[in-house]
C-alpha cells in the first residue's frame, strides 16, 4: 500500500488583510491594534485539512473549521473580536465528520489525528472525532487550554469535547535539515511532525515521505508560498521574529530536500498536490 494525501476543505474564512501579514519588526501590541482598526477585507481563503493514507492506517492532519462557527453562541460573547475580524463560509456538509463519513471512515478507526495547533479553524472538528487518538505538541495545549487566554489567542476551548485531553507528541533526536528534533508518527519514519513555532508556541507541521514526492504540510506556519518565499509572517502571532525564523528553516529544509509545500489556507494547495510542484526557495 502506497502513501497518498487528499485534501478535505472545511469552508472558507474571510479576514482582515492585517491578520494575514504585517512587518515582523512591528511591536506586538501595535500589530494587534492594527488588526482591530482594520476595516478592509481580504479575499476568502480555504480552510483545509489533510487525510493521509498510510499502510499503518489513515492519519488526519488538522480537523478544520466547525459549521457551528456561524452559530451566534459559538464564540464567547465577551470576546467579539472573532466576528469583528473574520467572516465564515461553511455548510453542515463541509464539517469534517460528515466528510469522513462520506468516505466511509469511522473516526475511531483513524491511526492518528495530528493537530497543527488548537486555533478554532484547525480544531473545530474535534467534537466530530471523539474516540480518535488526538495528538498535539504539549506547548500548544498548555498555551491555549485556558478559556480566557485561549480565546484571546484565537482558540475556543469551550467547544472542545468534554474532558478533552490530547496525547502529546514525543520528540526524538532525529534531525531533518535545520530541525534538530522531530516527532515520529509512524513506525517506518515516513511521517514525522516538526515543531514550527511562531504562529503559536507549539505549532507543528507534518513531513510526509511518499513514493511520488516528499510533502510538507505547514498548517499556519505560513499562509502561502508567496509569504514563505518573502519571509512574511502573519499579523496575529505574539512572536513574529520566531515565526520568521521558522520560515527560514522551512526554506533551508526545502533546499536540502525537494519538497511539495502545502499550507492549510493557500488556494493553490490542491493544484500543487495534484501536480506535485516542488517549492524552490529564493534567498533573502
Amino acid at each position: 500500500m502506497s502513501i497518498s494525501i487528499s485534501i478535505i476543505q472545511t469552508g472558507k474564512i474571510q479576514c482582515r488583510p492585517s491578520m494575514l501579514q504585517q512587518p515582523a519588526d512591528r511591536p506586538v501590541w501595535l500589530r494587534r491594534l492594527r488588526v482591530l482598526s482594520d476595516r478592509s477585507w481580504a479575499e476568502p481563503i480555504p480552510v483545509q485539512a489533510f487525510l493521509i493514507s498510510h499502510p499503518e492506517g489513515n492519519i488526519l492532519f488538522d480537523t478544520g473549521m466547525s459549521p457551528h462557527t456561524k452559530d451566534s453562541n459559538y464564540f464567547p460573547s465577551w470576546m467579539p473580536t472573532f466576528r469583528l475580524t473574520s467572516r465564515f463560509e461553511i455548510t453542515e456538509s463541509q464539517g469534517i465528520g460528515v466528510q469522513l463519513q462520506a468516505k466511509g471512515l469511522d473516526p475511531k478507526e483513524l491511526k492518528a489525528v495530528i493537530v497543527s495547533h488548537l486555533h478554532y479553524d484547525h480544531s473545530g472538528g474535534l467534537p466530530d472525532l471523539v474516540g480518535a487518538p488526538i495528538f498535539v505538541v504539549e506547548d500548544d495545549y498548555e498555551a491555549l487550554k485556558g478559556h480566557v487566554h485561549g480565546a484571546f489567542e484565537g482558540a475556543t476551548p469551550e467547544q472542545w469535547p468534554k474532558d478533552f485531553m490530547p496525547t502529546f507528541l514525543k520528540a526524538d533526536d532525529v534531525s531533518f535539515g535545520p530541525f534538530e528534533k522531530s516527532y515520529p508518527v509512524t513506525s517506518d519514519g515516513k511521517i514525522v511532525a516538526l515543531q514550527t513555532p511562531g504562529h503559536v508556541p507549539g505549532h507543528c507541521s507534518l513531513l510526509v515521505f511518499a513514493e511520488d514526492a516528499t510533502y510538507l504540510l505547514t498548517g499556519d506556519a505560513t499562509y502561502g508560498l508567496d509569504y514563505l518565499d518573502k519571509e512574511l509572517t502573519d499579523g496575529v502571532n505574539d512572536n513574529p521574529m520566531q515565526a520568521v525564523e521558522t520560515l527560514r528553516k522551512i526554506k533551508e529544509l526545502a533546499r536540502q530536500i525537494p519538497l511539495v509545500v502545502l499550507p492549510a489556507h493557500d488556494k493553490d494547495t490542491p493544484k500543487r498536490l495534484l501536480e506535485k510542484t516542488v517549492y524552490k526557495p529564493s534567498i533573502l
